[in-house]
């Protein structure tokens, strides 16, 4: 199984820069481009919460996709 992240379509379709929305979350610039190159071992729960709230996902599976291999 492979995890996907899908945070830079998100960014993508908001306009949004990593930089930007790392000041707008509080999140370290470093996870934000981690996660936007898909370069994840794992994800805290602090992390999915505030990306969540500031793209207004009703669920992980929006941020988050399990793709079988």
């Amino acid at each position: 199984m492979k995890v996907i992240c899908k945070l830079k379509d998100l960014m993508e379709e908001k306009g949004i820069t990593q930089l930007a929305l790392a000041e707008a979350t509080g999140l370290a610039p470093s996870t934000i481009g981690r996660l936007y190159r898909n370069q994840i071992t794992r994800i805290d729960t602090s992390t999915v919460i505030a990306l969540s709230e500031f793209f207004r996902l009703n669920s992980i599976n929006e941020l988050i996709e399990i793709e079988k291999e």
